[in-house]
């Protein structure tokens, strides 16, 4: 005897109960976002019953060190630099100092009345005067005290100061030098005889006394010509009995004059460096061969070469001194 029909479901549908998990996941959301919410106004709550007079927590402030350390640092790197560049400075002006003693030298075995007018300072134009001051040191308003920053700013006008002072220097010791240079004491043309000397001679074409007014150098056509000393070409060309000539004004009253030139490669303006290529020897104008006939000329008046240029080691030209 059957307890139970097979086709009847009526106790099992009874007690089943069904769950369905979009509607689960839903409620427990509502249930999080409430305990939230209670938990929020809950700490509110205790916090708006709490005193407001409590201890209040100072803001943490940089020390002034911290803030000016970058670029103290980096002003100590600029000082740094400039007094690197004072010393590197001050090492040239020793080099050009002695050089400059050395063409006073020089100079002065070729003609001690030149240094002054070489030497002389420039000249200002209009009036000028005033209360004579003893000269301000460089370090005149350095102060012993006050902070390392106020120190190192006061170096740092110390260095403005020395480099002002140092490049017044050089350059008064460049011009000067620049000056000495522009002697002529170097020989035009090195790989030569020597000719005629500066002074009464026989003239070669006539046969009578007659003066002459430079050196005479015998060298073979073609034979480079070169300045004895550095200055601005004032004429080239053709002139008379020179023929082809160049002419370097070397300031100071000082000019020199290469004549019987082949060639010139040199234009009239342009400035002329000692011992610059300026022409080629020939036997141009009035002359009996192949040389160079080299002049000085100061404040328009003929001196001798011999003064300035050191002729002692030159051979005497076998051919004879007169060329022209």
């Amino acid at each position: 005897m059957k307890l139970f029909s097979s086709s009847s479901r009526k106790l099992v549908r009874d007690g089943a109960c069904v769950v369905y998990p979009q509607r689960a996941r839903g409620s427990l959301l509502l249930l999080l976002v409430a305990s939230c919410l209670a938990t929020f106004a809950l700490g509110c709550w205790f916090g708006g019953r709490l005193p407001l007079d409590g201890p209040a927590i100072a803001p943490v402030a940089l020390p002034a060190s911290a803030t000016s350390e970058p670029l103290a640092l980096e002003r100590m790197g600029t000082l740094v630099g400039r007094l690197q560049s004072l010393e590197a400075d001050t090492q040239a002006l020793q080099r050009m100092l002695e050089q400059n003693q050395a063409l006073r030298d020089q100079v002065t075995a070729v003609d001690p009345s030149l240094l002054p007018a070489l030497l002389a300072e420039p000249q200002a134009h209009g009036a000028q005067g005033g209360a004579w001051l003893p000269p301000r040191a460089c370090n005149a308003s350095a102060a012993s005290e006050g902070l390392p920053v106020r120190m190192l700013g006061t170096s740092e006008q110390v260095a403005l100061c020395l480099r002002q002072q140092l490049d017044l220097l050089l350059n008064r010791v460049a011009s000067r030098n620049a000056a000495l240079m522009a002697v002529p004491s170097q020989r035009p043309v090195v790989q030569a005889r020597l000719g005629s000397l500066f002074g009464n001679r026989v003239d070669p074409f006539n046969g009578h006394l007659a003066f002459h007014s430079g050196v005479d150098f015998a060298a073979p056509t073609g034979t480079q010509v070169r300045a004895a000393a550095g200055g601005r070409v004032q004429a080239t060309g053709a002139l008379g009995g020179y023929g082809y000539r160049v002419e370097v004004d070397h300031g100071n009253g000082l000019v020199t004059r290469y004549a019987h030139l082949s060639r010139t490669f040199v234009k009239e303006g342009q400035v002329v460096t000692p011992g610059q290529l300026l022409g080629a020897v020939g036997s141009t104008g009035r002359s009996t061969g192949p040389h160079l006939h080299f002049e000085i000329l100061r404040e328009g008046q003929f001196v001798d070469p011999q003064r300035f240029l050191a002729l002692g080691q030159l051979e005497r030209d076998s051919d004879g001194p007169a060329r022209d």
